[in-house]
């Protein structure tokens, strides 16, 4: 604590910073004020270039590559307007970030938190390859990477490097499924942004189907669990977080469907008030330490801020620079399939994930050229293409938090982690949900 205590007064500031842009971010929702605009994206900016120094150095060296290609774009083409049009658009990702905060401490004070802990320890040898994907993935759906806090004690640090890295890979797949229909995930969030004319409840529908072919994909094919008696007991025994899960996304999609609002103004305004709540029916305490958590979270948000910022004005400049460059007249000119498009979109992302890159580049440049030329594809199959690449490129990605955090908790080299099975299971799932997608394209589009 010693050692910590020099950097007090730049980490309280960082949270300070945090906390003033989420309410920032909640005021430029219900007044359209230049001013506010202004203000939100000048502290927007500051708070990025002061968690830099806290920030990955791969983090670092993405965002600067991100931030010299936005620049180029924007005096090659004439389209600096689009920049600042671009911290528009991303002042409202840190409120977005601020509430997951809040949602995961809240939903690690709960108790069906403890009891979804203690089913996973409980787990019998014959289910436990589809207890872990399963289990991974409903507590995942809220805590996110967080749910490897409650994996890595249960497997412990003594346990075989080989046993560890196998529960460790079962746990990723289930994680790399959550994208596909979570909307507290980034990727529903951007893809939100560029296809709000979806409403909410169709993706996590369509995602929460693809999920289900996932989860048994891995259980049975990839890990060799044949008794889907044992998957159904897992279930039962997660039992008492999974109704939470759907409330959380139901509070969202309700909002969303009531107001109007996009996915990410819907998370922003609609969760808040029943987090509280669910801390206060255990006690003033808890909410005391919820909100102390979320305090000290939110001043680490600054990293996954700045990416964001940076891709998404890179998304917004592109989008601008398209029409000026050529590019725009020469992706018509392919008049691409729509079953290309789907298979392009799942694979671009697998790729990129490959080679390390983060979900949000590629995912936000292959959702700016689709959205502005015609592909014949329907708004939710190319929303749902889009996540379902997202997701299963965090599981080969070393650029992914997935990756990132799970071999920290898990004590493993994250390249050691990026197997063949698990690329073989993106792609090869990837494909499957590509035809699923188009054939679902065929019936939308007719």
């Amino acid at each position: 604590m010693t050692h910590d205590r020099p950097f007090e007064p730049f980490t309280r500031t960082l949270q300070f910073h945090a906390l003033i842009l989420w309410v920032l971010g909640i005021a430029t929702i219900f007044f359209d004020s230049r001013a506010l605009m202004a203000a939100t994206t000048g502290l927007l900016v500051s708070f990025a270039i002061l968690s830099l120094p806290r920030t990955r150095r791969s983090v670092q060296i993405l965002c600067a590559v991100i931030t010299l290609a936005a620049a180029w774009l924007a005096l090659r083409y004439g389209v600096g307007e689009a920049v600042l049009d671009g911290l528009k658009r991303a002042a409202i990702f840190p409120a977005f970030l601020a509430t997951l905060v809040l949602l995961r401490a809240t939903a690690d004070r709960r108790p069906e938190t403890g009891r979804a802990r203690q089913a996973f320890a409980s787990l019998p040898p014959d289910a436990r390859a589809g207890g872990i994907v399963t289990g991974a993935h409903f507590i995942g759906a809220i805590l996110q990477v967080g749910v490897f806090a409650v994996l890595a004690p249960i497997v412990g640090r003594d346990t075989p490097e080989a046993e560890r890295r196998a529960i460790f890979l079962i746990a990723a797949r289930g994680m790399a499924l959550v994208p596909f229909w979570s909307p507290f995930i980034v990727g529903m969030a951007v893809a939100s942004e560029y296809l709000p004319a979806v409403p909410l409840w169709q993706p996590v529908s369509l995602g929460l189907a693809l999920t289900v072919l996932g989860l048994l994909a891995s259980a049975v094919i990839m890990d060799g669990e044949r008794n889907p008696a044992g998957i159904g007991r897992t279930l039962v025994s997660l039992g008492p977080i999974i109704p939470g899960v759907f409330l959380t996304a139901a509070i969202v999609i309700g909002t969303s469907a009531l107001t109007g609002w996009s996915t990410l103004h819907s998370l922003v305004i609609g969760l808040p008030v029943p987090c509280l709540l669910a801390l206060l029916v255990i006690g003033p305490k808890t909410v005391v330490s919820g909100l102390m958590a979320t305090q000290q979270g939110a001043g680490r948000i600054g990293p996954e801020t700045m990416l964001m910022t940076c891709a998404i004005t890179l998304g917004t400049v592109f989008e601008a620079a398209m029409s000026e460059s050529g590019i725009l007249d020469w992706l018509k000119s392919l008049d691409l399939a729509p079953v290309a498009v789907i298979f392009i979109v799942i694979m671009c992302m697998n790729i990129a994930g490959l080679m390390g890159i983060h979900a949000i580049v590629p995912g936000t440049m292959l959702l700016v050229i689709f959205v502005n030329i015609p592909t014949g594809v329907a708004d939710l199959v190319l929303m749902q293409a889009l996540l379902v690449g997202w997701g299963l490129c965090t599981l080969i990605s070393l650029g992914s938090l997935t990756i990132i955090t799970g071999s920290v908790m898990f004590n493993l080299n994250p390249a050691r982690v990026i197997t063949l099975p698990n690329i073989a299971y993106a792609f090869g799932l990837g494909a499957v949900c590509a035809a699923i997608l188009y054939a679902l394209n065929l019936f939308l589009v007719s």
